[in-house]
């Protein structure tokens, strides 16, 4: 056999010192003390102390018997650890203010040994989070599931990083936690704020079609159903055969479209990145410019959502965009027109700051009309 090159030894040698000092760096397991274990620290090494001191045998009796208990908390707490595979379920939609549940499903792959005193924290990319999930036990083999209710500060897209999953088993005296990296993104939508009199920035050709003139014209042909359709226009036939909701799509007289105008131009000496706390002039114009668009655009998504729910076509032009052709979207009433409009909406410069405290009450959403 040939020998190996020197360089490809030292290359191997180098590689495994770096695993080595990444694990050092960054444990898989880590460990902190609770309150009820510094006392029990704190009491065996006292024991241990007088038992050096005096020689009696009770005494290293008694400290064999608390550090026992050490070791036993360790063993028993990895096993819990060990064998876990988790899975994050994001909700379909998540409006800024608005509470929405998100699921964790935890799987014990282990044969026999169950799981007790499982939390579960996520972890958001410049994000806090205060709500866990909690599993007392998770037998061998089995799934469970848990939510916890998430309220988003602001629109935009939040990138969830890992979950951090800790245990206090058996006793109560160290928490064990790991991190599993588990990246995802939710891209949440602006909530829709019902808005006063109809202002400039909404144009509309034609009147509107109110929901009760809706579904009485002649068929033109099937589509999903939508939020606001009446029941009588569903179609049961190409319901049972394709297996979702198909509504038929009646005509509609006169003319039907809306344009909604967004002035989120940013003045020359806007800057996002300036502290709260900063009373000049320009930051105080800046937060009350960002604060103005927010409102517009909430003010936008709901007049959307009111025209597509009417029948009518929806325009919405943005002053400034994602790229040159984001500037503009239009929308035609069918089962995927609200979330196109409220992705576009939500993805709109300038990027809105994340406020010091968490909204205190839900924002008022759209209701499913009946």
């Amino acid at each position: 056999m040939a020998p190996r090159p020197r360089n490809s030894l030292l290359r191997e040698i180098a590689s495994g010192f770096y695993f080595w000092y990444r694990r050092l760096l960054n444990p898989p397991r880590r460990l902190r003390f609770t309150r009820e274990g510094k006392v029990f620290i704190g009491v065996t090494i006292g024991v241990g102390f007088a038992a050096v001191n005096t020689g009696n045998n009770l005494l290293y009796l008694v400290l064999g018997l608390l550090l026992s208990l050490v070791t036993l908390s360790g063993v028993l707490s990895e096993i819990a650890l060990r064998g876990l595979e988790f899975k994050r379920k994001l909700p379909r939609r998540a409006y800024a203010g608005a509470a929405a549940l998100v699921e964790i499903e935890v799987h014990n792959r282990k044969r026999y040994a169950p799981s007790y005193s499982i939390e579960v924290e996520d972890r958001i990319e410049g994000r806090r989070t205060d709500k866990r999930c909690y599993f007392l036990k998770v037998s061998a083999g089995a799934r469970q599931t848990a939510a916890y209710r998430r309220i988003a500060p602001v629109r935009g897209v939040e990138r969830y990083l890992a979950l951090r999953v800790a245990t206090r088993f058996p006793f109560g005296l160290f928490e064990k936690w790991r991190e599993i990296e588990m990246v995802e993104e939710q891209l949440v939508y602006p909530t829709p704020m019902r808005s006063g009199p109809r202002n400039a920035s909404v144009l509309v050709a034609g009147e509107l079609v109110s929901r009760e003139e809706r579904g009485h014209g002649e068929v033109d042909g099937v589509r999903e159903l939508v939020d606001g359709d009446p029941v009588r226009d569903i179609h049961w036939p190409k319901t049972a055969a394709t297996g979702r909701v198909i509504a038929r799509e009646r005509r509609r007289d006169g003319a039907h479209a809306v344009r909604i105008d967004v002035a989120n131009r940013p003045p020359p000496d806007f800057d996002p990145t300036r502290p709260s706390d900063d009373r000049s002039p320009v930051a105080v114009a800046a937060r009350d410019f960002s604060a103005r668009v927010e409102e517009e655009i909430r003010r936008a998504a709901h007049t959307a959502l009111q025209a597509l729910r009417d029948g009518a076509l929806v325009q919405i032009v943005a002053q400034e965009g994602l790229d040159a052709g984001a500037h503009t979207i239009t929308a035609r009433p069918g089962a995927t027109a609200s979330d196109r409009v409220l992705t576009f909406l939500a993805r709109l410069p300038p990027e809105p700051k994340v406020p010091e405290d968490p909204f205190a009450t839900a924002p008022e959403l759209p209701r499913r009309a009946s």
